[in-house]
């Protein structure tokens, strides 16, 4: 799922597109925007609190009695009913050996490269610090 809620939206609309069963998709719920919660440990002491809120797009679709789920951060309709249907499809062993190598690789590489570039732009605005071994004793 994960894959496909990072998936270039571009590479969903051309696999839907190219999908003979996008006519046989029914929605359920949604696409929905809504809140999520979100809650984190103190480093220290591991006590959960409220870190806040984020904005997530949730979608439920059916295939052929298949439910497929999708939950995206943001405001992204489209993502999530692509991501749902794309998930109802993925749990048909045939159509998961045929979008396991048209979908599901290229979105992985594509969000691999997306965070090597963004690994890349941060490199290059990193402050390198050192610090010289003083002589005699410390101020």
């Amino acid at each position: 799922m994960g894959v496909l809620a990072r998936a270039p939206i571009d590479l969903l609309r051309s696999a839907f597109d190219d999908s003979r069963q996008r006519h046989a998709a029914r929605r359920l719920v949604g696409p929905e925007i809504g809140l999520l919660q979100l809650c984190a440990k103190a480093p220290v002491t591991g006590t959960p609190f409220h870190l806040g809120e984020a904005t997530m797009t949730r979608c439920v679709v059916e295939i052929d009695g298949r439910r497929g789920y999708a939950v995206v951060l943001g405001r992204d309709p489209e993502r999530a009913e692509l991501a749902a249907f794309f998930d109802a499809l993925l749990q048909d062993p045939q159509s998961h050996a045929l979008l396991a190598s048209a979908l599901l690789q290229p979105a992985e590489d594509a969000i691999m490269a997306r965070r090597c570039r963004k690994a890349e732009e941060a490199q290059k605005t990193a402050a390198h610090f050192f610090t010289a071994a003083r002589q005699g004793s410390a101020p």
